[in-house]
């Protein structure tokens, strides 16, 4: 069962913007340590995030010995694991700095015995817009209500993704955030063509949350997408198979 859908008005979509910027700044500071450590996977793919519905984080793979680091929604806040497990020593971004969320990564790696001199902040795409240096502060308070709506977006869409997955046969669905536009990707689907299946938290040319099919060997930040279909619309299904179907119906036409 889908319960009540997220709020897709138009002003709730500008707060929803807003709290997606706030997200997207914040997350990218998994994205620099995924970046510098994690050294598992294709080079490609590491700063893949994975996405944990039960409490809304997104976490990095793996890397030095089980540690990891996750961002929680709706306050952003970040928090080293240790073998899935989280560490004391939180990070409330509310009015602290890029620099200020950079020096507490620096202080955590040097607690853990890991090497500091490999952290980087180059990230290997560009997302235009970065909150940078000591100059301006983050503020998740002032998009606390589009935080919220996003959490919920995030929940409803990894369920009617892992549906999907499991309705074409796949028993363990791998779905990975991409950090760099917060979209959460399925990974093709077994004999599916290299067909992908995705969703979009909202960006300039479509603001709403939507789902999407792509066309793509390996999920990307621009990906060919040949179908999309609004959130709204695929949530008013009301029950999640039937949403999962419609998504799939989508993918095969």
């Amino acid at each position: 069962m889908i319960a009540a859908q997220p709020n897709s008005a138009v002003g709730a979509l500008d707060e929803l913007a807003r709290a997606r910027n706030e997200a997207l700044n914040v997350v990218q500071w998994l994205a620099r340590v995924a970046q510098s450590y994690v050294t598992s996977g294709p080079p490609e793919r590491r700063t893949d995030l994975d996405f944990r519905a039960e409490d809304a984080a997104f976490v990095t793979k793996p890397f030095a010995d089980g540690i990891a680091l996750e961002m929680r929604l709706p306050d952003l806040h970040l928090q080293f694991l240790q073998n899935g497990q989280r560490m004391p020593h939180v990070f409330d971004p509310q009015e602290r700095s890029p620099a200020e969320a950079e020096a507490w990564i620096l202080v955590e790696l040097l607690h853990r015995g890991i090497d500091r001199e490999k952290f980087s902040e180059k990230l290997p795409y560009e997302v235009p817009g970065l909150l940078t240096g000591d100059a301006q502060d983050y503020a998740p308070e002032t998009c606390r209500e589009g935080l919220a709506q996003l959490a919920i977006w995030f929940g409803k869409a990894a369920a009617v993704l892992t549906a999907a997955a499991r309705a074409g046969g796949a028993e363990k669905p791998a779905i990975i955030c991409l950090p760099q536009t917060l979209d959460l990707v399925l990974r093709p689907l077994s004999g599916a063509k290299a067909i992908a299946l995705g969703f979009s938290p909202g960006e300039t040319r479509n603001p709403e949350p939507h789902f999407y099919v792509a066309t793509a060997v390996k999920p990307a930040s621009a990906m060919p997408t040949h179908a999309i279909v609004r959130g709204s619309e695929l949530l008013a299904e009301g029950e999640l198979a039937r949403a999962a179907a419609m998504l799939l119906k989508i993918a095969a036409a």
